[in-house]
């Protein structure tokens, strides 16, 4: 199972297109300590709901202290930071782990550090693309993920574009297709 690191962001979007336990479930999802803070605040959107999850669900970490990732990664906010910190220290390059991040400056992180990245917006189009989610259900989710997030038509457009052999190495690993690699 792919370990798949997750922002604040992404984690509240998920939530409220009622993927984040579908989320959890196909995938070994991993939260910074920061950002689980960060979303377990009264008052955030689905706060109640994430104080409740189970750790065997998703696990929360905090990454190895004074390790010094490159490029602009202290401009990012604390969540984010923590998020690339843990993917960095527990990923090696060629095991399927990737991050799930809604936030501009860490994605362009990601994009010019060549770290594997989706956004909240694409987990509909993989559950759709691994059988996990029949169409009808990929386009109420994808819609439901547009109006709760902030994402540009350029995004949106993007994200409707990409085919199944571009998003090819975020699909879940799936024991009905025999996969066996990761084990």
């Amino acid at each position: 199972m792919s370990k798949v690191f997750i922002d604040a962001s992404s984690a509240i979007l998920l939530h409220r297109a009622d993927l984040f336990l579908p989320c959890a479930r196909t995938f070994s999802l991993v939260m910074a300590e920061a950002v689980f803070r960060e979303i377990t605040i009264d008052g955030y959107p689905g706060a109640s709901f994430f104080k409740t999850l189970d750790n065997r669900l998703v696990r929360v970490q905090h990454p190895v202290p004074g390790k010094k990732p490159p490029g602009e990664f202290y401009r990012l906010d604390r969540g984010e930071q923590e998020t690339l910190a843990l993917f960095l220290d527990c990923s090696p390059s060629s095991d399927g782990s990737f991050i799930i991040i809604d936030d501009g400056k860490g994605a362009k992180f990601c994009r010019n550090q060549r770290i594997p990245f989706i956004n909240a917006l694409l987990v509909p189009k993989i559950f759709w693309y691994s059988g996990l989610m029949d169409t009808k259900a990929y386009e109420d989710k994808t819609a439901k993920i547009i109006e709760s997030g902030r994402y540009s038509a350029k995004i949106i457009k993007k994200a409707g574009t990409l085919t199944k052999e571009e998003l090819t190495y975020f699909l879940p690993e799936r024991p009905d297709r025999g996969d066996t690699h990761g084990q």
